[in-house]
């Protein structure tokens, strides 16, 4: 099998050529499995040759304390927690675009859980004089209507959790998504908005934000140092925002695209925010998780993070227990609330009902022509 990132896609078909269907089942198994072995040899080999060449990377691993686990528990029994999550639901037409983003916040107090729902229904474009300017401005939107559309779902999802009071919130994803670092289309009046939001954070210092996922192949391998309930400061935030800013050229990451006073802006936020905040990789069950605390709380952000996603559950704190998920409770139960409340299918469907009454041609030309096959 060729290196198919320094080969041409003729040198990749010619070593997997195109089969008919039933000599493609045949073994299809057998070279999946000998996929997936050689994939996970390998991530044990890399284990070993991190520690060949990080022999004091074991001491930086740490596990909570039995006090500061004890101290979360008694959070979580007398305290108010809270999480939020989103999700948001855009309609594309031919003459716009339809967005509806909900949020729903679980907040807890003891026994007692409380949700509150947000809803925000808008149209991208909008304010246009003619129709003339109505259908330029649509031009240009749609090269920004996903980004945008996302990041007024994460940046709500941030106002509305930090609004709410609470002794510890729970932020779904990164501390500051990639949506909200570009500045959805509009660097210069969108960055100070989510710079000064951060900023209240992280005075606050009682806060974790979980990422589900990351792309980071060398942190994802490096977990399998971490038993359950362990964890490892891997970075600050600001060697976060530092790749984000001026790109890597060892992952192939591209710098961002900023006028030098936006860029300027964002070099001042790195320096005075970036350091207060550490990416810590941690594991309550199988799979590894990053969440982003301050620098100060660490530990106490740790200790919360596993008595959510493990005690909460009825699990051990120590992560002895076998957890599948090992995820926090208050997100998971979020993110479930939010997901069955504001299905993305229903205010699709509402829409493209309302485009038929105003008539069938109206609704035949306006729909996307993927939704009208059989």
């Amino acid at each position: 099998m060729p290196d198919t990132l320094n080969t041409s896609i003729a040198d990749v078909l010619n070593s997997a050529p195109w089969q008919p269907l039933e000599l493609h089942l045949n073994k299809l198994k057998e070279r999946i499995d000998a996929s997936l072995n050689a994939s996970h040899a390998l991530r044990v080999k890399y284990r070993k040759e991190l520690l060949a060449d990080n022999p004091d990377l074991v001491n930086k691993i740490s596990r909570p304390s039995e006090s500061s686990l004890q101290l979360a528990q008694n959070a979580f029994k007398s305290g108010i927690i809270a999480a939020s999550d989103g999700t948001v639901s855009p309609v594309p037409l031919l003459a716009g675009s339809k967005i509806q983003v909900g949020v729903v916040i679980v907040s807890s107090r003891g026994d007692v859980v409380d949700l509150v729902t947000r809803v925000f229904e808008t149209e991208l474009i909008s304010n246009a004089k003619t129709a003339r300017e109505y259908f330029s401005n649509l031009r240009n939107a749609r090269s920004i209507s996903n980004l945008l559309s996302r990041a007024i779902m994460l940046f709500g999802e941030r106002k509305l959790l930090f609004d709410h009071y609470a002794d510890w919130r729970f932020i779904h994803g990164e501390l500051i998504p990639h949506e909200l670092r570009t500045g959805a289309g509009k660097p210069a009046k969108n960055l100070p908005l989510t710079f000064e939001l951060m900023y209240k954070y992280i005075e606050s210092k009682n806060f974790i934000a979980v990422s589900e996922a990351s792309d980071d192949i060398d942190i994802l391998n490096a977990a399998i140092l971490l038993q359950p309930g362990e964890y490892i400061v891997i970075r600050s935030l600001q060697d976060s925002l530092n790749t984000f800013l001026y790109g890597d050229s060892d992952t192939g990451q591209a710098a961002a695209n900023f006028i030098d006073s936006d860029k300027k802006r964002f070099r001042e936020f790195i320096a005075s925010a970036g350091p207060k905040v550490a990416v810590v990789l941690v594991k309550a069950g199988i799979k590894p998780f990053l969440i982003e605390c301050h620098v100060d709380k660490i530990e106490e952000a740790v200790s919360m993070f596993l008595i959510d996603a493990l005690w909460v559950r009825g699990l051990a704190v120590d992560g002895s227990d076998f957890s599948i998920r090992g995820f926090p409770f208050h997100i998971d139960l979020a993110d479930q609330v939010a997901r069955t409340l504001f299905k993305g299918s229903d205010f699709r469907n509402l829409v493209e009902t309302c485009l038929y009454e105003c008539g069938i041609e109206a609704g035949l030309f306006d729909i996307d022509p993927r939704r009208l096959r059989g």
